[in-house]
């Protein structure tokens, strides 16, 4: 699985929509996902800056409502993680505004 969201992220770099179309459909609202489908979003989004930052907002609101169902440490830190990991693109996406393609 590990594997597999590293392929993800990799591919993202330069197929961002094609992965986030297949990635989003593991991710409904009111089922807790995956651990490694957090961790793929959280991974692309500072790989793939520009490509993944239009993104989340569809993201954050679908994971900000499930963070009372992660009851399992695992899924609490991965949440942490994918949340760290969105401030730093938007971070990155704003100090470098004057490359954004949108």
């Amino acid at each position: 699985q590990e594997a597999a969201s590293k392929v993800l992220v990799a591919v993202g770099q330069r197929f961002v929509n094609q992965v986030m179309e297949e990635v989003l459909t593991k991710f409904q609202p009111g089922i807790l996902p995956h651990y490694f489908v957090v961790r793929t979003f959280a991974d692309l989004a500072v790989s793939n800056v520009f490509g993944m930052v239009p993104f989340l907002n569809s993201i954050l609101g679908t994971m900000l409502p499930m963070l009372g169902m992660a009851k399992q440490d695992h899924m609490k830190s991965v949440f942490c993680y994918a949340l760290q990991r969105f401030s730093e693109s938007i971070q990155e996406y704003l100090a470098n505004l004057d490359q954004a393609p949108d």
